[in-house]
């Protein structure tokens, strides 16, 4: 299907998504990706208005409609990419007499305070994230009943590569591991996955902070300990700990970021 041809399709599909009402009025769908619409991970969304964009109208349809919508777009988007145009945003005007216009633009300035926006709001639940995964999650995989007062989650990149240790206080203030070695076998599947997956999001926190769209706002560091209570939520100043080689930062350095 060439882009003309499908163009059209997500027209025919958008004229179906607006309330009866906008038929009889000028439509305009503003359509916004990331920077990378190749990426499989990367979405694209679709907002209706009207003529002159101050009001969104309320958006109905089946839901099949929609998906077909969203996976029109980007395939449209990726045609444009693979013939040497890269968009991010589109603006379709859907006229009542059955015409429409095509507008596509790339903007660096959204994109960029998007990535910043989203990056912000991971770093900063980093450590939240985690602990309430660990409880209400992980541990109900493995059957976890071991009573405890504080499990320590230790992340920590060294020479570029993310490492995980994970060890539980008891009531009587023994240190113990959070797995146990019978279970292990038992439950490996999962405990590798859950680990493999909290590495991924480490690295990505790490290298949003020390050398991505954070860095110039975050302090260096490359080790953090969170002290997670059996509620799974954390207390910011008392249960987080950020480190640069052993050194713990003072506790301003990321509470300003909250």
């Amino acid at each position: 299907m060439n882009i003309t041809e499908q163009e059209k399709h997500i027209v025919s599909l958008f004229r179906k998504l607006p309330s009866e009402e906008s038929q009889t009025k000028i439509v305009k769908a503003w359509c916004q990706t990331g920077r990378d619409v190749t990426n499989p991970q990367t979405n694209v969304s679709i907002d209706f208005y009207e003529e002159s964009l101050t009001t969104i109208i309320e958006r109905v349809g089946e839901l099949k409609i929609k998906y077909e919508a969203y996976i029109a777009l980007k395939e449209l988007l990726i045609n444009q990419f693979n013939n040497g145009n890269s968009y991010s945003d589109i603006m379709v005007t859907l006229y009542p007499d059955g015409n429409y216009e095509f507008k596509y633009w790339y903007d660096e300035e959204r994109i960029y305070k998007q990535e910043y926006d989203v990056g912000m709001l991971r770093s900063k639940d980093f450590p939240h994230a985690m602990a309430k995964a660990l409880v209400f999650y992980h541990l109900e995989d493995i059957k976890f009943r071991r009573k405890y007062n504080r499990i320590i989650m230790t992340f920590e990149v060294k020479e570029g590569e993310p490492f995980v240790d994970l060890y539980l206080i008891n009531g009587r203030k023994q240190i113990l591991p959070v797995y146990d070695a019978e279970k292990i076998e038992k439950y490996g599947d999962i405990i590798s996955e859950n680990t493999f997956n909290v590495k991924t999001w480490l690295k990505e926190h790490y290298e949003n902070t020390n050398h991505g769209i954070l860095k110039d706002i975050w302090k260096p560091w490359n080790k953090i300990v969170v002290s997670v209570p059996p509620s799974g939520y954390l207390n910011q100043l008392e249960d987080i700990h950020y480190y640069l080689d052993e050194l713990e930062l003072e506790k301003e350095f990321f509470l300003e970021r909250y």
